[in-house]
């Protein structure tokens, strides 16, 4: 399965192709077609039966969860599968078909406005190619990862697609991005309210973030605390129209509620990073280096066994990672620990990375 599809200009992403190939036989269903119901597409999605091949199927599977409120299940992710066989980091389905089955895709039409139509034979064939080698690739795939025992990994990764909670707007990593450094706890306690504002109300509208009020706009708003549409209307990026309208009437009121908020309540400023202690350089490096030496051993790729800021936990200390849970302890994790401990040593020999036992 693939699906094609625009959001430039909306919050969710707007359906325009759904394309499913079986063994031989390729659809191209046509998303945006008067009168098409797409809800007929439910009993496949969610037949326990039929394994829904997809590759980098987080995308896909956020569309089929905003139209349907439901997760296709069961799932399978070629891009995870091919990281887990060691065809390295991310990599894509025109480049996977040509390693495995020696086909190179047209890939010109990557950036059509699919919601245009009549679609031309060329966006058509482009959009078919996307499934018709996917049944082929599977298939190598899981004959590779059933000789190497490594079914369970992908299962443990696509495990992850499951759950709805993944693909929902992560506030959290919003917040860290914008958090500014102030002992401000009112200035704080604003930016992260009017944050949350901002998410509902682009779902809400159905238009990209950044279209409703910019990050620039929403620190210039924290740091100022208007209370009218006056002064609203003098923050830089916010026009006197979104001022005087219903959003920002709303925008006001968010405003206000954080400044009538008891202070103890609100977020804690931001803590000095110079004050936090930071990892050794040079164990962070040996690390890596254990990193890519185990990975070209497993053949699988490095992202996926632990990613940078799991590399400075460990030269820290911290033991409580998900790199030191299941087959990633097995692959690097423990070998990570015993290296911070000394209890391993890494040497070269025959211009390899030779890892040696205390």
């Amino acid at each position: 399965m693939d699906t094609e599809f625009v959001r430039e200009k909306t919050y969710w992403p707007e359906l325009c192709l759904v394309q499913l190939a079986g063994k031989g036989k390729v659809y191209l269903l046509d998303a945006v077609a008067p009168g098409i119901d797409l809800s007929l597409l439910l009993p496949l999605l969610t037949a326990q039966s039929v394994i829904k091949v997809f590759h980098a199927a987080q995308q896909d599977l956020e569309i089929f969860l905003h139209l349907f409120n439901i997760l296709p299940t069961p799932v399978f992710d070629t891009q995870i599968a091919a990281m887990v066989a060691g065809f390295g980091n991310q990599i894509g389905y025109d480049s996977l078909v040509d390693s495995l089955l020696k086909v190179a895709i047209d890939k010109s039409h990557r950036f059509s406005d699919w919601a245009m139509r009549p679609l031309t034979a060329a966006q058509q064939n482009y959009a078919a190619a996307d499934v018709t080698y996917l049944w082929d690739v599977y298939l190598i795939l899981l004959e590779q990862l059933t000789k190497t025992n490594r079914t369970s990994w992908v299962a443990a990764e696509i495990k992850i697609l499951s759950d709805p909670e993944f693909f929902a707007p992560s506030m959290d990593k919003i917040w860290k991005r914008l958090r500014p450094r102030t002992g401000n706890r009112r200035v704080l306690g604003c930016l992260y309210a009017i944050i949350q504002w901002r998410e509902q109300e682009a779902q809400r509208l159905n238009i990209p973030r950044q279209h409703l009020v910019r990050d620039e706009s929403l620190l210039a708003i924290a740091a100022a605390l208007p209370d009218s549409v006056k002064a609203l209307s003098r923050i830089r990026g916010i026009s006197q129209g979104f001022a005087d309208s219903k959003e920002g009437g709303s925008l006001l009121s968010v405003i206000k509620t954080v400044k009538n908020t008891e202070l103890d309540t609100l977020p804690l400023p931001v803590s000095d990073e110079s004050n936090k202690r930071k990892p050794s350089e040079a164990i962070i490096s040996l690390l890596k280096v254990l990193l890519q030496a185990k990975c070209e051993a497993y053949q699988v790729a490095p992202k996926l066994v632990v990613d940078s800021k799991d590399i400075e936990n460990l030269a820290l200390g911290r033991r409580d990672l998900p790199v030191l849970v299941g087959w990633r302890r097995d692959v690097f994790g423990q070998d990570a620990v015993d290296l911070c401990n000394g209890q391993l040593i890494l040497g070269v020999q025959d211009q390899k990375i030779e890892i040696i036992k205390r």
